[in-house]
């Protein structure tokens, strides 16, 4: 157990090798939020599974969260803060919500203090920093699944999760088995899932039928839609590849998702086979044509997030492709008669099916030189348990980290009141991989992709890129799922 001092133990100025003057300085410490307050407030991995029906009785009164909010194994023996980082500020007040109801009815001597990014880039540097600082702040740490948690597996600068697993067996059995897939280098777990999400194409309704066009099925359909939309001077699709070193992807783990070559992208991705395989060849191929088919909004690139939701919003664009977990940032951009609704991106090949494209998104694990790591531990099970879970997408919208019930289902529905959550539920078995796990090759696609975007480069001669860095590398020194 952590054994807290007297005094109310926080991680600030002067007391680690990173101090927060120094975060400053570097420009990666955003947004602190102080101490809690009360608030009311496989090599083609998928992630879901069947999800249960909501019930088809009308409930009586108010619902609550039908599962237990179990207590810790440890507390901390005296007040003690403990640190979180990460990069998705929309998270803050689940995270804070969850963990108070934590402290008040489990462990009143402990908070928590989260530090939210602009972006999954600048936590990445700020992480970075505090590690080779050996720096016991943060605690917790969110990362991404592949290459960010091979990084930080494979230096020995977290915790894996075998010790808690063995130790509660139901925990662990309450996550996606395949999402958890995505999360073990060389046969560890090394962190665990708060949320699960998908990647589709919202679309104004309102806007496709008053100009006579229909959801497309195929990719041709939707070249004919993006031709008839810029005819009216309507941009086609607002696409933020310039949010973080992800977006720039999204076309080309589309594409193969579509194709079904994801397993044989896993196999490039751990040096087993070529780069420049002609199916990967191809996936760049695709987003040079994307690129050039004058369906993105004009300069992809330079627009993040926030600027794809008011081109979005504001009916310049009649899409916006992006990620689950910006549906509340969406909705509450839009004008009330707005009729907002979802489609997965067309067939890429003929006869073809959608690729929605599946991850899970944050993950929480724990730095390997925490002051206070069996609380850290703790403190996650709070946030990804049975009870966490629940509340957590509950808040955001998003599809849970594992099964949950049908009664589960209800309660959260009783104040998201959004018909578009269900329709996520449905559609996040079908998702194909959208995770690469070597660090350098990552890195390689990222930079191809984005020169492919600006037609920098050749698909063919962005694939030998990749290839050049995966040969670098040479065998891999690490194991996946």
């Amino acid at each position: 157990m952590s054994k807290a001092k007297g005094r109310r133990q926080t991680h600030r100025d002067g007391e680690h090798g990173m101090p927060r003057r120094k975060l400053l300085q570097l420009g990666v410490l955003s947004t602190v939020a102080a101490p809690l307050l009360l608030r009311a407030g496989r090599g083609a991995a998928q992630t879901g599974g069947a999800q249960p029906t909501a019930p088809t009785k009308t409930p009586t009164g108010e619902l609550k969260n039908p599962a237990e909010f179990k207590g810790p194994k440890f507390k901390a023996s005296g007040p003690t803060t403990i640190s979180f980082w990460q990069y998705v500020g929309f998270h803050v007040d689940a995270q804070k919500f969850i963990a108070e109801e934590y402290r008040k009815r489990h462990d009143p001597n402990l908070s928590l203090e989260i530090t939210a990014f602009p972006g999954l880039n600048e936590q990445r540097v700020g992480v970075k920093s505090a590690l080779a600082a050996q720096s016991p702040t943060p605690d917790i740490i969110a990362i991404e699944p592949g290459a960010y948690a091979v990084d930080v597996s494979t230096s020995g600068s977290v915790l894996d999760f075998t010790k808690v697993f063995a130790e509660d067996p139901e925990y662990k059995r309450g996550f996606w088995p395949n999402a958890l897939e995505l999360l073990t280098i060389n046969g560890a777990v090394v962190s665990v899932p708060a949320v699960t999400n998908t990647v589709i194409v919202y679309y104004n309704r309102g806007l496709f039928q008053q100009h006579g066009l229909e959801v497309p099925n195929t990719l041709d359909d939707l070249k004919k839609i993006g031709a008839a939309l810029n005819a009216k001077g309507i941009m086609p699709i607002a696409y933020p590849a310039g949010q973080d070193r992800n977006f720039p992807i999204f076309p080309y783990y589309t594409y193969l998702g579509g194709i079904k070559a994801d397993k044989l992208m896993r196999e490039a991705d751990l040096g087993l086979k070529p780069w420049t395989s002609p199916e990967l060849v191809a996936g760049a191929e695709f987003v040079e044509m994307m690129a050039k088919s004058g369906l993105y909004a004009k300069g992809p690139l330079g627009i993040k997030e926030q600027d794809a939701i008011q081109i979005f919003a504001t009916g310049k664009s009649a899409m916006f492709w992006g990620g689950q977990w910006m549906r509340r940032s969406i909705r509450a951009a839009l004008a009330p008669t707005f009729d907002l609704a979802i489609f997965p991106f067309p067939a890429v090949a003929p006869g073809g099916h959608k690729p929605v494209l599946s991850s899970v998104g944050i993950t929480l694990t724990v730095n390997a030189r925490s002051k206070y790591p069996e609380l850290a531990f703790e403190m996650i099970k709070a946030l990804t348990g049975a009870w966490g879970k629940i509340e957590y997408t509950r808040n955001l919208g998003l599809s849970p980290n594992g099964p949950i019930s049908a009664d589960a289902i209800a309660y959260q529905m009783q104040s998201l009141k959004d018909p578009l959550y269900p329709e996520f539920l449905k559609l996040q078995p079908t998702g194909t991989t959208r995770v690469i796990f070597t660090p350098a090759v990552e890195e390689a696609v990222t930079q191809g992709m984005q020169a492919l975007i600006t037609g920098q480069k050749t698909p063919k001669a962005v694939m030998e890129s990749v290839e050049a860095a995966s040969q670098k590398v040479g065998t891999r020194k690490f194991r996946a799922g």
